[in-house]
């Protein structure tokens, strides 16, 4: 049973009339009998009384007439549903997403992508770059927020952001006077550092600041997301880098202070595979590049 003899059907009820069914369809007025005559040899039942001057349906031919235009409803939906996805406007997109560009920016890229996309639902991962990496590779992620580069060719990468890391200090440490701090200023100070393997690059990035301004780095304790930090922080453990002002929350105890000079910066950006881009990923990155801009 094909679509468009499902709309002759209908048409020829609509009109009654076989040379205005025909028009309507655009064919000839015996290519429309023909579909009718084939239509009835399949569902083996009489849907119509014809005659030299009449048509009309049987009881059969009106029961199948509300079957015939929900049929055509539901393929035109079905059509309609299956371009919105091809075109990315509706569907699924698995995002995976670092800790800290959960923070700082993957709520400003989901609110511009809902904007934009509101039939596309997100599901989001939390994972490393690494883990992302590795998720991309064999489709468990269709992108993903970062912390470039990466290391697998397959995998492009695209830098939306490098907003600067800040200080967080305990309420009344001696640094709290200053409106900004140098990384030299830490020296001899306890560091609560995220781990390592969280941001490989960006933790050696910090390491050879501190190098550079004289002095290796002292860790006093090891720990995320931001929010751990922040509370260690203000437990007086030590001194914590929190990256950008999204992270700088609100809390007893701890005091944030920008960074002058040689700064960390966190880098930002959109990971996807490079075969096949998906209109959504296309979407995706494109509010990525959006609010990208805002993020300090």
């Amino acid at each position: 049973m094909d679509r468009f003899g499902l709309q002759c059907f209908v048409a020829l009820a609509e009109e009654l009339h076989f040379h205005r069914a025909a028009e309507r369809c655009h064919i000839s007025q015996p290519a429309m009998s023909q579909q009718i005559v084939r239509l009835e040899r399949e569902l083996d039942v009489r849907l119509a009384h014809r005659s030299k001057r009449s048509v009309a349906l049987t009881r059969a031919g009106e029961v199948f007439l509300e079957q015939a235009r929900r049929t055509l409803r539901q393929m035109d939906l079905s059509v309609t549903l299956a371009q919105r996805t091809d075109r990315g406007e509706i569907g699924q997109l698995t995002v995976g997403v670092t800790s800290p560009a959960l923070y700082v920016m993957f709520p400003e890229v989901a609110a511009v992508f809902r904007r934009r996309l509101p039939g596309m639902g997100l599901v989001v991962r939390e994972l490393t770059t690494a883990e992302q990496e590795r998720a991309l590779r064999i489709g468990d992620i269709d992108v993903g927020l970062v912390h470039p580069p990466l290391d697998d060719p397959r995998i492009a990468t695209e830098e939306v952001a490098r907003p600067p890391f800040h200080v967080a200090l305990p309420a009344g440490h001696r640094l709290c006077t200053q409106e900004e701090v140098e990384i030299a200023d830490l020296a001899r100070e306890g560091l609560v550092m995220f781990p390592r393997q969280i941001a490989p690059q960006l933790y050696d990035t910090i390491v050879t600041l501190c190098q550079d301004a004289g002095f290796s780095p002292t860790i006093a304790m090891e720990a995320h997301p931001a929010q751990s930090i922040i509370a260690l922080v203000s437990a007086g453990v030590g001194i914590g880098f929190i990256a950008s002002q999204a992270q700088r929350l609100a809390r007893d105890g701890v005091v944030y202070r920008p960074i002058r000079g040689p700064k960390p910066l966190l880098g930002l950006g959109v990971a996807y595979h490079r075969d096949g881009m998906l209109p959504a990923v296309e979407a995706f990155l494109d509010a990525a590049r959006e609010a990208g801009r805002g993020i300090r």
